[in-house]
């Protein structure tokens, strides 16, 4: 992830926006020490910093609920629709946006424009690159209680990337009495959510919010690939895929383009 915005990413000025690698307690020192050491060999200047984030909890899921939807994937939605924006890294950094990405994610070329001043200029509080449809059903009664129509316009957010101005998400009372109801007695962990559909529900429920859904940026998430100029997901399997990827300190590797094309660029 870290080398595909390394090599495709504009730099704003001639330096890189900041790194958070936000983990678990499974991620040990020698993987840290690997991150540093692969990508700091050829630039020491960027910023990467890690967070340990708590994925513990006596909560059960619901017998009724989703159950292949494991308490470590609920925890991780909890974590993308609430924790993140109030974990201290995030607050103590007093920063305007924020962009996820995940460790299987990538830009597969170029990005054009430079994505969080392009939002700052066109004054925009959230951009998705694309979506997916899950069922919403234990979020619906909650969700009349803000809208008239429980079914969602634009589906579920394919949230493994998405940015999002922090102001209108800490501001917004509207989302914030929403977010609130979901956690509520760890509704989301007993009752799994996706977070993808509670971000869609988030940006239906305040409706001064200005979203975009962007097409003009390549990205792909493991065989997921969004090309530029494509609106909808396309799967590409690639065999050796995974294999290259963990070639990681020698390598960017990514599938590019309509076919998926597996392209390795070396790290210099």
């Amino acid at each position: 992830m870290i080398h595909s915005i390394i090599q495709f990413y504009p730099t704003n000025n001639g330096s890189r926006y900041p790194f958070i690698i936000f983990h678990d307690e499974n991620f040990t020192s020698v993987m840290r020490q690997q991150i540093l050491l692969c990508v700091l060999k050829n630039d020491k200047t960027i910023n990467i910093s890690f967070e340990l984030i708590n994925f513990q909890t006596t909560v059960q899921p619901s017998d009724k609920s989703r159950l292949e939807k494991p308490i470590g994937y609920r925890l991780m939605c909890r974590f993308w629709i609430y924790d993140v924006f109030y974990h201290p890294a995030i607050r103590r950094g007093n920063y305007e946006y924020l962009m996820r990405m995940d460790d299987d994610s990538y830009f597969m070329d170029t990005v054009e424009k430079d994505i969080f001043l392009d939002m700052n200029n066109r004054k925009l509080d959230y951009i998705y690159r694309s979506s997916y449809s899950e069922p919403t059903t234990p979020m619906q009664p909650i969700l009349r209680r803000f809208l008239k129509d429980t079914i969602l316009s634009r589906s579920c957010i394919y949230n493994n990337f998405f940015v999002i101005r922090l102001k209108w998400y800490y501001e917004s009372k509207r989302v914030k009495s929403f977010v609130h109801e979901l956690i509520e007695d760890d509704l989301i962990l007993r009752e799994y959510i996706g977070d993808g559909c509670v971000h869609s529900a988030m940006l239906e429920i305040d409706n001064q919010v200005k979203v975009e859904y962007v097409t003009n940026i390549p990205y792909g998430h493991n065989f997921h690939l969004m090309p530029l100029g494509y609106f909808k997901i396309l799967f590409r399997f690639a065999k050796t895929f995974e294999k290259e990827m963990n070639k990681f300190c020698q390598q960017l590797t990514v599938l590019r383009g309509a076919r998926g094309v597996l392209k390795r660029i070396k790290i210099s």
